[in-house]
Order: structure tokens, then sequence, then C-alpha cells
């Protein structure tokens, strides 16, 4: 079951884990802004972006395909790993997913593949030339569909019509437009060309008993959620998520200390600010780690040791972890 899931869920089991997190996380007048306006602020923030589309499920696929945009965004800038941002995607991994489904209709299943390789060649070649970013958007739209499919595990309603391989709608092409040309004006100053930057970043061994957590982005320590939705204030569950992603980042360095052959390819994260960037307004929220009371961690990672424990999800076993949670849990 993913973080998001545990998050919002209503089971006995889901509620717990709620509990453990809630515990931790910083209320809305603990987080800043790079502006210095009021954080989750519903009057003090500028509408850059206005939300104008008319169907819902845009909404999703504008999200993820953001996000895609936005890693060749930086690549530009930082030129020293650019190649992490456009490879080992989930879009192929939502292909992987995908070809089971399409056993039997082999013709599709090509088309496919060669549409995400041309989509994934041109996010290479746009990371290191000039050429208005906006024209990746057709390609980065596809690569959303794919990744939505990995993250559901089922495929799409219209997989054997040929609206499948449609463009997105005019809304979805404007909308983006719109948040490129903001994220270059308001984010992409920010960082430097000596940046460092971890792409999609996971949170190791722990990560698997949340269906293999992974995040957006770490950029210079900071790690970023984000987000294009409409809305600005404070929600909880969006806020447990990325201290959860911190803590599951701890939790995986304590494995790995307990147990060198465990997870020892594993590049802990050294995450000294957690953050969203509210792309429609050009605002970043932040709040920096040295915030959070040390005993409370503690607490927290080994409450979460022993609430894995009680409740392992092995969605990508890690069975071997296991008796090093149980002795975090009861240390």
């Amino acid at each position: 079951m993913s973080l998001t899931s545990l998050l919002r869920g209503s089971r006995v089991n889901q509620k717990e884990f709620q509990t453990i997190l809630r515990e931790v996380i910083p209320d809305k007048k603990s987080f800043q802004t790079i502006s210095g306006k009021k954080a989750f602020s519903k009057t003090d923030y500028e509408v850059l972006v206005p939300y104008n589309l008319v169907k819902s499920d845009n909404s999703s696929i504008i999200g993820i395909a953001f996000d895609y945009l936005a890693r060749i965004m930086l690549a530009r800038v930082v030129k020293k790993n650019r190649d992490e941002s456009y490879s080992n995607t989930t879009a192929e991994k939502g292909m992987m997913v995908l070809s089971k489904f399409l056993q039997n209709h082999r013709s599709i299943e090509k088309k496919t593949e060669k549409r995400l390789k041309k989509s994934i060649k041109r996010l290479k070649a746009f990371s290191n030339n000039k050429r208005d970013i906006k024209e990746l958007i057709l390609d980065v739209c596809f690569l959303a569909k794919l990744e939505r499919i990995f993250r559901s595990g089922l495929p799409p309603m219209n997989l054997f019509k040929k609206s499948f391989f449609d463009d997105p709608d005019d809304e979805v092409i404007k909308d983006l437009e719109l948040l490129c040309d903001v994220f270059q004006e308001k984010f992409i100053p920010t960082i430097s060309p000596t940046s460092e930057i971890t792409y999609n970043p996971n949170f190791g061994a722990s990560s698997a008993f949340v269906g293999g957590a992974d995040g957006d982005i770490v950029i210079d320590g900071v790690l970023y959620d984000f987000k294009t939705g409409k809305k600005t204030g404070y929600k909880w569950q969006e806020v447990a998520q990325l201290v959860g992603y911190f803590l599951l980042n701890e939790i995986s360095l304590d494995i790995q200390n307990a147990d060198n052959s465990i997870g020892d390819s594993y590049q802990y994260l050294d995450i000294k600010r957690i953050a969203f960037y509210r792309a429609r307004f050009g605002e970043v929220e932040y709040i920096d780690i040295s915030y959070f009371d040390k005993e409370l961690i503690e607490t927290a990672k080994k409450n979460l040791a022993s609430y894995f424990v009680k409740n392992p999800n092995f969605s990508k076993p890690m069975i071997e972890s296991l008796h090093i949670l149980k002795a975090l849990a009861n240390d």
C-alpha cells in the first residue's frame, strides 16, 4: 500500500499509521515562504496560472507531465548528472506493467514502445539544448499516461482504442505552457550550475514497506513536492507525506548502519529542509529539519518501525530487512 493510501485510508491500521505522523508534523504557522508571504495563504498568494480546466481528469495528467518538464528545465542548468533527469523514468516502469495487458496485442505494444522511446530521446535532446521547453509537452503528456498505469497497476479504459494515442486536450497544453513560464521565472533562479540534484529520489529499504515510495526531487538538501493544484491551504496529509519521506530516509540509514549487506547501494539523502513548490503561484513553502525535536523524531522512527513489523508490505520484497526493523522497534 502506498504512502498516500495510508494517509488517506480509514481502516484501523491506516489510522494508526496516520496517528504516528500527526504527532510529529509541524503546523502551518511553522512554515515560511521564500517570498516572505504567509505560508499556505489563500489571500496573499497571487494567482499566476489560473485553474481553468474543464475536465477534472486532466489535472492528474498535468501534475505528472509538469514534473517531467521541470526536470528537463533543471537539467539545463545543472549539467553534471543531467542524464538522470530522463533516465529510469516511472513511465518506463508503466510500459512494463502495460505489456502484461498487451500480450495478445503485439501491434499496440510495439506502437507504444516506439512512442515511449521517441519521447525519452526527445527529453534527452532537450536537456542539452535551448529550444522552447513547450515543444516537449506532447511527449511528457504521453509519459504521464504511462506513469499513471504504473501508479495504479491498471490499464487505461481506452487502451484498445485509437484515442489512447491522441494528443492532450488544448486546455492541458495551455496550462502546461503557463506553468513552465512561471517555473522558469520564479524557481529556476533559485538554483545554480553547481547545485546538487537527485531526481525522483527513493528512500531506501524502508520505502518497500509503503509500496516503494519516491519523491519529486531533492535540490541542495531540500526535498521538494511540486504541486500544480488550484488550492493553497494547509493539508496535513501533504505535510505528513513529506515528513514521512524524511523519516523513511532516516530509517533506511539505520537499517544500512545495522547491516551493511542490506541496501548497501543506497545513497543516503542528507535532507535539511522539506518544501512545497506551488506551481500556479510561484511560491515555495518550507520548513528546516532543525525545527523538529530530535527525541520526537526518534520516537516517530521507532513507532514506524514497529508499525511496519506489524503491517509488512512486501510489494517490493525486502524480507531481509524485517529483522532489523524489529530490532529498531524494540530498541
